[in-house]
């Protein structure tokens, strides 16, 4: 199977041997969760990170740290209800801060208890920006600094300038912090320094903070939507409908170039980044480009979702993120009203699949942390890719396969049986046939049918005959239906893995149209 794909035409043989796009899946993948064979089946499940969660999410970080050992450590960094936090060994905790004197101890009040550092405050939301070994959030009042060692929470107080306001996203870039947002305005502080903000200091001082627009000479900059920095060498910005590269330092002898006036980001998270490749989220699909600007093109012009088209990020949390282990980029489409679909594309296959996930594990935030991705979902927990079951939750997953001609063209076709075969350690798979007299029609019948399971309404309208096939063996079923396309509908709440269908068909009658 080779995902969800409606843009090309439509079979007009019974006899195709595969593999094919399906009209319609939910929760299924090319890679099954069994063996990881390329055969189909559904996708795997969402298991917890932490035992504890915190409050509504925010964002997340992954930090790397020294240790007193002289070693390094990734810590993950969580704003989630108005506080900061950090996971270690599986739990939540907040760091405590214990101020020591000159030779290292831990000073005490009258009565030997430890003294320790007030944490501050965090803000009740906030971008997640990481650099010196510390998370900073970004908001629209400004900055704020935590000490993922200390718990230590501080507003970041400008020394030279001021620390730009109505900012919603940044970057670090050549130890430089970026800021953009609610104006035209991209902000760079003094290398190095994170409260240097005066802009006035001398043109020679290529170390200098200094703010610009993306703008070619004589025109004003669009609103930037989102910035991706790589390494040192490169700093990508995306607006709605441009996308522009900062290579080198822009103080010194740097330089920005428009790479696209039509291609942009739709949102400040609506990107991930696979090796030196950038993948985002544009009005049209999905796009990658190289960090340097170079190789703009779709993710899958092909097959790309019309779902994934003016997608509105006015009332859709966008966010994306890559799945080192199965090699895929994860699409997530989170509204308000909840049932959401999101998107999972498969680079070995090169195919589309829609994901639901329950609503309370549909995700505010994502971030990439010691090799894989996380998920921070509405009820506070942080969930990682993984397992049988959407954190106890059985995952509901449908495909249609087809359209298939039952008869010659232009006759009825009867199905006489169907058999089944099912991978070993597969739960229970039922079976269903949606028939309609045009291609388009079992297509659009199918997806239709999938969606009114979904709802909980009925889909009897849809379906001539069902039953149900188990794992293990070929299962030989006798349905007698009569057609002329029809559309197999594959549903199961277990986890399963999908070796082939055989289906032997007569013909049955003239078909003299509709």
């Amino acid at each position: 199977m080779l995902g969800v794909g409606r843009r090309n035409t439509l079979r007009s043989t019974p006899d195709f041997k595969g593999p094919w796009p399906s009209p319609w899946a939910s929760n299924c993948r090319a890679a099954d969760n069994i063996d990881r064979r390329l055969r189909g089946g559904s996708r795997p499940g969402l298991t917890k990170y932490a035992a504890s969660g915190a409050g509504a999410m925010s964002d997340m970080a992954s930090v790397d740290t020294s240790t007193a050992a002289g070693g390094a450590a990734s810590i993950l960094v969580v704003l989630a209800g108005s506080a900061f936090s950090t996971i270690a060994a599986g739990t939540f905790t907040t760091p405590v801060a214990y101020p020591v004197d000159g030779a290292g101890a831990t000073i005490t009040n009258a009565g030997g208890d430890n003294l320790y550092l007030g944490a501050g405050s965090a803000p009740a939301t906030g971008y997640l920006v990481v650099g010196h070994q510390h998370a900073y959030a970004v908001t629209t009042s400004g900055l704020t600094k935590y000490n993922p060692k200390t718990g230590q929470a501080d507003a970041v107080e400008a020394t030279g300038g001021t620390v730009p306001t109505s900012c919603t996203f940044g970057a670090m870039y050549r130890d430089r912090f970026c800021l953009s947002g609610q104006d035209n305005a991209i902000y760079m502080s003094r290398t190095g320094d994170y409260t240097d903000w005066d802009y006035g200091a001398h043109v020679g001082d290529s170390n200098r903070p200094l703010a610009f627009q993306l703008a070619l000479a004589a025109d004003v900059g669009p609103l930037p939507t989102a910035m991706i920095a790589h390494k040192d060498t490169h700093l990508l910005v995306g607006t709605e409908n441009s996308l522009w590269v900062v290579s080198g330092d822009p103080a010194a002898d740097g330089t920005l170039r428009r790479i696209s006036e039509n291609v942009g980001i739709l949102s400040k998270r609506a990107w991930c980044k696979i090796e030196d490749t950038f993948c985002f989220l544009s009005n049209d699909g999905v796009y990658r480009v190289q960090v340097d600007g170079s190789g703009l093109t779709p993710l899958s012009d092909q097959a790309v979702p019309d779902e994934l088209r003016n997608v509105d990020p006015a009332t859709t949390t966008i966010s994306m993120g890559y799945e080192q282990e199965r090699k895929a980029v994860h699409v997530f489409l989170r509204t308000s009203g909840g049932s959401d679909t999101h998107w999972v594309y498969e680079l070995e296959t090169e195919s589309w699949w829609p994901v639901r996930l329950p609503d309370v594990q549909s995700p505010l935030a994502t971030c990439q942390h010691d090799g894989e991705l996380l998920l921070g979902g509405s009820d506070g927990y942080v969930r990682k890719i993984g397992g049988d079951d959407d954190d106890g939750t059985n995952i509901e997953s449908h495909v249609a396969i087809g359209p298939l001609r039952i008869g010659q063209r232009n006759h009825f076709g009867r199905i006489l049986n169907l058999t089944g075969m099912i991978a070993q350690g597969s739960g229970t798979v039922t079976w269903r046939l949606v028939t309609a007299n045009t291609a388009e029609e079992a297509s659009d019948n199918a997806k239709l049918a999938i969606e009114a399971y979904q709802a909980g309404n009925s889909y009897a309208a849809y379906v001539q005959s069902s039953g149900s096939w188990t794992a293990g063996r070929a299962v030989i079923s006798y349905p007698r239906t009569r057609g002329v396309w029809v559309c197999i509908w594959l549903q199961s709440t277990a986890k399963w893995g999908f070796e082939g269908i055989a289906m032997e068909t007569v013909q049955s009658g003239k078909w003299r149209g509709a």
